[in-house]
């Protein structure tokens, strides 16, 4: 009795309803969807982009942006942290996981000690992951999934797309950007894009 009450302590209690976690893992795992938030790239052991109701977080303020807003990126994995933390892990395209994923399985007989250590940190540059963070109750299913729902749609475009609106301001805000990076975010064509850059600024 007492081992099994060690257990149980040393064991995190998992908050978040088996049968809401397996229908937002089956529905939004191995899905493309475009971002509403930049995503920041994770340098350290705290997750890099914390979204709750209270708001948006990041680990670290310093870290560098890995998606843009307005970007495309592939869902690859959802995880049941314990507690009431669900995580994605986000990849810039499905091809992009794959080969990045490749590359953090050791290579055999490879005579460097440090590559397997180079290439996965190579591979993680390219990935970063979404910690969303609950209030909802254990009990209370609808509440949990309904929350989930809400905070995904924080970070992502979950139905429809973005009103071009939107779109033409983030481009007149990055008038920087190549022409063809501004194009892989925001869909337009090259030429769209260059009439609105070329556009006067307002004084």
């Amino acid at each position: 009795m007492l081992a099994a009450l060690l257990l149980a302590l040393a064991t995190p209690a998992r908050a978040i309803q088996r049968e809401v976690f397996r229908d937002v893992r089956g529905r939004y795992e191995r899905m493309t969807l475009r971002l509403r938030i930049d995503l920041r790239r994770s340098v350290n052991a705290a997750s890099p982009n914390v979204v709750s109701l209270d708001g948006v977080g990041y680990g670290s303020e310093r870290a560098p942006v890995l998606f843009d807003r307005f970007e495309r990126v592939f869902i690859e994995r959802v995880n049941d942290e314990g507690g009431t933390r669900l995580t994605l892990t986000v990849y810039r395209s499905e091809d992009e996981a794959r080969t990045l994923r490749a590359t953090d399985i050791p290579q055999p007989g490879n005579p460097n000690p440090m590559f397997g250590r180079t290439m996965a940190m190579w591979a993680q540059s390219g990935s970063t992951s979404v910690e969303l963070s609950l209030k909802a109750g254990k009990k209370d299913q609808a509440g949990q999934l309904a929350e989930i729902e809400a905070l995904l749609d924080r970070v992502f475009y979950v139905s429809g797309e973005p009103p071009r609106r939107e779109l033409e301001d983030h481009i007149r805000r990055h008038r920087g950007t190549p022409v063809g990076r501004l194009h892989d975010i925001t869909g337009l064509t090259p030429e769209e894009i260059r009439a609105i850059v070329q556009e006067p600024v307002a004084p």
